[in-house]
C-alpha cells in the first residue's frame, strides 16, 4: 500500500505537506498588506514563529513568485530569528528584500536553492531519500504580471505525485514538464478550476489527476472579489468532479 501525504489547508495558497515526518511549507508566510486574500491569523502566526502544533518540526519552505499574497521575504526573515528550516526554495531574482533574505538565510548556514529558468532544466532536488522536488518556470496569470518570476513544484513523496500551480497562467502554460503524467493531486486557483481553459487542461489528458484541490479561496466575510461566491456555486450545481475545495483554516485531505 503506497504511504500517504497528508495535506493541510493555512489560508490563501498556504499548504503544508506531511510525509514519513517530513513537513513542507508552501507559500505560507507572505504579507499583511497589499492584496485582496484572507492572512494567517496573528494566533497561527505566534504558533508558527513557535514551532507549536502542526507547525512543529517543519523543514522546508518553499514559494512559488514573490507577490504579497504568497511570499514576504521581510516576514521570512523574522521567521528565522525563531526558527531554521533545513532549506528555502525561492526565486533568485526579485527584490532587495529578497537579495537580504538570501543573504541572512545562508549567514545562518541554511541553504537556499534559488531557482530560475536555467536551474529548472536539471534533474529534481532531493531534500530527504522519498522526497523529490522538482520546480519549473511559467507565466504569471494576466500580462501585467508576467515580468514576475513564477514557478510551479512538482512535488514526489513516495509514490505520490503533487502539483502546485499557484497563479500560474493556465492560457499560456503547455505544462511540458508534466504533460500526461499520472498525478496524484493538482492544486489550483479558482480562477483556473473555473475557467473553460483550465477545465480544458483536465478534459484534453493535459493534466491527468485523481482529484483536483482548489485553494487560494478567501475566508468568509473577506472575499473582496467574490472568488467564494463563484466556488461555492460550483460546489452546490456539482460541476467540479474529483475536487475538493481547501476553504477554511485546518482543512485537512490524505493524497
Amino acid at each position: 500500500m503506497q504511504e500517504q501525504v497528508k495535506a493541510t489547508f493555512l489560508v490563501n495558497a498556504a499548504v503544508l505537506l506531511e510525509f514519513r515526518g517530513t513537513k513542507l511549507l508552501i507559500d505560507g508566510i507572505y504579507d499583511e498588506n497589499g492584496h485582496c486574500f484572507s492572512n494567517l491569523s496573528e494566533r497561527q502566526w505566534e504558533k508558527l514563529k513557535a514551532g507549536e502544533g502542526e507547525f512543529a518540526g517543519i523543514e522546508y519552505l518553499l514559494f512559488t513568485h514573490e507577490h504579497g499574497d504568497h511570499f514576504s521575504p521581510q516576514r521570512v526573515a523574522e521567521y528565522l530569528e525563531y526558527r531554521q528550516p533545513k532549506a528555502i526554495f525561492m526565486p533568485r531574482d526579485g527584490s532587495a528584500a529578497l537579495r537580504a533574505l538570501q543573504k541572512k538565510a545562508e549567514g545562518m548556514g541554511i541553504p537556499c536553492v534559488l531557482l530560475h529558468r536555467e536551474l529548472c532544466r536539471k534533474p529534481v532536488f532531493r531534500p530527504e531519500q522519498e522526497i523529490r522536488i522538482r520546480a519549473f518556470q511559467t507565466r504569471h496569470l494576466d500580462k501585467l504580471y508576467w515580468d514576475v518570476p513564477h514557478f510551479c513544484y512538482l512535488l514526489e513523496c513516495g509514490e505520490k505525485k503533487l502539483l502546485f500551480t499557484a497563479d500560474v497562467d493556465f492560457t499560456q502554460e503547455d505544462f511540458s514538464a508534466v504533460r500526461g503524467m499520472a498525478l496524484d493531486a493538482v492544486f489550483v486557483n479558482p480562477l483556473m478550476s473555473h475557467s473553460e481553459e483550465g477545465k480544458a487542461l483536465f478534459a484534453a489528458g493535459v493534466l491527468q489527476t485523481k482529484t483536483k484541490i482548489v485553494y487560494h479561496i478567501p475566508f468568509a466575510g473577506e472575499d473582496q472579489m467574490m472568488i467564494r461566491k463563484i466556488v461555492e456555486q460550483e460546489m452546490r450545481a456539482g460541476r467540479q468532479e474529483n475536487a475538493l475545495f481547501f476553504m477554511e483554516e485546518g482543512q485537512t485531505c490524505l493524497i
